[in-house]
Parts: structure tokens; C-alpha cells; sequence
């Protein structure tokens, strides 16, 4: 998306090749282009599986089908993090952070809608929509996660701590961050209702298990008041805190934070990128 980038095929296409180790090629060059820019962190990739057509955002996925959508998320996360692990001292210098997105069902949203809820049984979410992250989170240590803006029975993603903390971080092991879909938090009281105050929502949200808040601290702004008051165990939100510090470590970003813009330059849209392009 950014000005200057190599355009490569929209995920659907790329899916529809079979091929992981094109995915992988890709992805690489995904990676290098948003390292040496300075970012060390992206919200990608979408790990929905296309199940309801009216919904908009076909073309982010790769398909309708578990397995071979699974297969793509995994050369895609491998190929963004390199070998990085939770335990890694360090990530490669063209290696970024990958975020599986939208935890989870949001491909098959009620009319179609892009925030629908998703009313589907625990056993269709774990035998088609739980399967590219958990096998993300097992086979390519996926080390973020993005909930979805929807509700499932009536609990909304962000604030649903069946789904984040008892499935994702104590039936898979995933140790890495969750950070919040853009005003998700927000809505805890905007749109779905199940919050009456900022604090509210930022309680719920923090608790379930949702470590940042994106794209700025809107609701968490009252985090500090309430881990003072004692509204909020300050081991939780040193939990939170502790995860992102991790990573930001892994990054290099206290010892390197700066960027070589000549070298943006020239590793940037190069010849080999666009030929792989074509």
C-alpha cells in the first residue's frame, strides 16, 4: 500500500496459485519493504476464511477452504517473522512482527456486514475459523493477534475471554500480543453496548486478554487511574506491558531504532521485486 511499493497480486489471487513457496518469495519482500522503513510491526496477514459473499473484504483472504488457507497463513507468518520464536533473543534484520487477523469468524458475518455478529456453533468456529490461527500459532509461532470487531453470542471479540485467553492462550500456548482492531475498544461502549464507561471498557478489554490499544490509547488512558484505585490488579496490566517490552526487545528497537534512508531507497521496488511481481 505504501507510495513507491512493489504491487503484488491481492491475496485471493495468490491463493488461488497453491503455491506456498510463491507466498513465501512474496512475503519476504513484504517484510524487507516495511524493515527498512522503520516499521518493525504489521497488522497483517487477514486469516479469514470467505464465507459469507455479500461481506466486502473477500479479496484480503486467501479462500474459503481451512486447509488451504492455513497453508498460506503459515508460508506467510514464516516468511514475515523469519525464525523468530517467543524464546528468540533476536528478530532478522528483514524480519517484522505479523498479526493474524480477525479472531475469529469474521468472514462469515450476519447480512453480509462487515460488523455484523457471527452466530455460528463452537464447533464450526474450531473446525473451519479457529484453523488458520491455531495452525499459525503452532507451526509458525504467529507471535500477535488481532480480535474481530463482532460479537459471537452476544460477546464481543475484544472483551470475550473464552475466546482469548481459554482458547487461544491456554488450549494453543500462544504467548505473544494482542493488540485491538482499530476502535474496537471504543466500541465495548459505542456499538456493542456491554460497557457503560470508558474505565468500563478498558477493564473488560484489558482483562479478556487485549494488551494494546490501536491506532492510540483512547479508553486505556484510564488504565492508570484504575490500577491505582484497585480496580485493576496491576500484575495484569504489568502482564500486558511485559509482552510488548518483549518484543520490542527481540526488535532491536532500544538499540537500533533509526532507519538508513539511502538504503530504503535502493532495497525498495528493485528489479528482482518487480520481476517476481510480474
Amino acid at each position: 500500500m505504501g507510495e513507491g511499493s512493489t504491487v503484488f497480486p491481492v491475496p485471493l489471487s495468490l491463493a488461488a496459485s497453491w503455491d506456498t513457496d510463491l507466498i513465501s518469495r512474496v512475503f519476504k519482500v513484504g517484510a524487507r519493504q516495511t524493515r527498512i522503513r522503520g516499521s518493525h510491526h504489521v497488522l497483517g496477514p487477514n486469516m479469514d476464511l470467505a464465507r459469507e459473499p455479500r461481506w466486502g473484504r473477500t479479496e484480503e483472504t486467501y479462500g474459503e477452504d481451512p486447509y488451504l488457507a492455513s497453508e498460506m497463513v503459515v508460508a506467510v507468518v514464516k516468511a514475515l517473522q523469519g525464525d523468530a520464536t517467543y524464546n528468540s533473543q533476536k528478530f532478522g534484520e528483514m524480519n517484522v512482527v505479523a498479526t493474524g487477523k480477525h479472531f475469529a469468524g469474521h468472514g462469515q458475518p450476519e447480512n453480509g456486514t462487515n460488523v455484523g455478529p457471527v452466530n455460528i456453533s463452537e464447533r464450526l468456529l474450531r473446525e473451519t475459523h479457529f484453523a488458520t490461527f491455531e495452525a499459525a500459532v503452532k507451526r509458525a509461532n504467529l507471535l500477535s493477534i488481532m480480535p474481530a470487531y463482532h460479537e459471537i453470542d452476544g460477546v464481543p471479540a475484544h472483551s470475550n475471554r473464552w475466546l482469548l485467553d481459554t482458547v487461544l492462550r491456554n488450549e494453543w500456548g500462544f504467548r505473544g500480543v494482542i493488540v485491538s482492531d482499530y476502535y474496537a475498544n471504543t466500541q465495548l461502549k459505542e456499538l456493542h453496548q456491554v460497557a457503560g464507561t470508558d474505565a468500563d471498557a478498558a477493564k473488560q478489554a484489558l482483562l479478556a486478554g487485549v494488551d494494546v490499544e490501536l491506532p492510540d490509547p483512547a479508553v486505556n488512558k484510564t488504565l492508570t487511574e484504575q490500577v491505582r484505585s484497585g480496580a485493576i490488579p496491576e500484575s495484569v496490566l504489568d502482564a500486558a506491558v511485559a509482552r510488548i517490552l518483549r518484543q520490542k526487545f527481540q526488535l532491536g528497537l532500544f538499540e537500533n531504532p533509526y532507519v538508513d534512508p539511502q538504503r530504503a531507497v535502493q532495497l525498495t521496488d528493485t528489479a528482482e521485486d518487480r520481476q517476481l511481481a510480474a
